[in-house]
């Protein structure tokens, strides 16, 4: 797995963790990705976009966030990591409504890439 491709899937699991993605969701990890990693194809981030889209559906849901928070780890350096944080926070307010599982799933993560994603958790 590279490390666009692992980042990708993170940000659609977050998107998934309510059920429902929005376009909103979608550009938002578009801009992270293009921030991240510059130099990417946008056709090759759409491709991994579509398939975590399949796979995830297909893995029991806390296993599959482990690995990819443990696969983020070995890839990135802390410096990418930490920009993370930021960025899903983007992307779980872009669509206006924040679900609680969407909040679950960010203490996971915040918890396997030692990051801070919301500060204002109770907001």
């Amino acid at each position: 797995m590279t490390p666009v491709e692992a980042v990708t899937y993170l940000f659609v699991f977050v998107m998934l963790s309510d059920n429902q993605g929005s376009y909103e969701e979608k550009e938002s990890w578009r801009l992270s990705i293009s921030k991240l990693f510059p130099d990417n194809l946008e056709s090759r981030t759409e491709i991994f976009f579509n398939e975590a889209n399949l796979v995830i559906n297909k893995y029991k849901r806390e296993i599959f966030l482990d690995n990819i928070c443990r696969t983020i780890n070995n890839l990135l350096n802390k410096e990418k990591i930490e920009k993370l944080g930021p960025m899903l926070n983007h992307l779980i307010e872009s669509d206006g409504i924040i679900m609680s599982s969407e909040i679950n799933a960010t203490v996971i993560i915040e918890k396997k890439l030692n990051i801070i994603i919301r500060s204002n958790k109770n907001s």
